[in-house]
């Protein structure tokens, strides 16, 4: 999917800001956006008062996978910080049941093998349409058009 994005610079005369001018223009930005496993292993529940709010539980409806390079250095560099029994967790939620193992270490990154499926997992997976789900309120968080609505409701602030 592919999003575009408009940002508008107008001319803005402003006493307070002496009276600046911005020359006005529009750029255009392209780039997809969908919510991979990256991004889910990322979010968690921000209501009030939830203390176990990762990992988020993934309802995925639509997902399909997109070919990305493979970045080496990125993975191993990732991989620490990743909490990976979540990860393993979303990709069996969608029906990956074998493409990760259920435990790794830091040594398994040395592995292409293990990299070109912690790479698939991660990067090419992405969630266009399903829901996340707070572990500790069942609280469902939407994901539309592969983007997910983490916004709170005024008394969960």
């Amino acid at each position: 999917m592919t999003l575009s994005i408009y940002i508008l610079r107008r001319k803005e005369s402003n006493p307070k800001r002496g009276g600046r001018e911005r020359e006005g223009r529009s750029e255009k930005l392209s780039r997809e956006e969908t919510m991979r496993l990256l991004t889910h292993n990322m979010l968690s529940c921000n209501i009030k008062g939830v203390t176990n709010g990762f990992p988020l539980r993934l309802e995925a409806e639509k997902w399909v996978e997109k070919e990305v390079e493979l970045n080496a250095d990125f993975l191993r560099g990732i991989f620490p910080k990743i909490e990976y029994k979540a990860l393993v967790g979303a990709a069996k939620s969608i029906g990956l049941d074998d493409l990760l193992p259920d435990d790794a270490d830091p040594s398994m990154v040395a592995s292409d093998d293990f990299l070109r499926r912690f790479h698939h997992a991660l990067l090419e997976i992405h969630v266009e349409e399903g829901a996340l789900v707070c572990p500790e309120t069942g609280r469902r968080f939407p994901i539309n058009k592969g983007i997910p609505n983490m916004l709170l409701h005024e008394d969960e602030v």
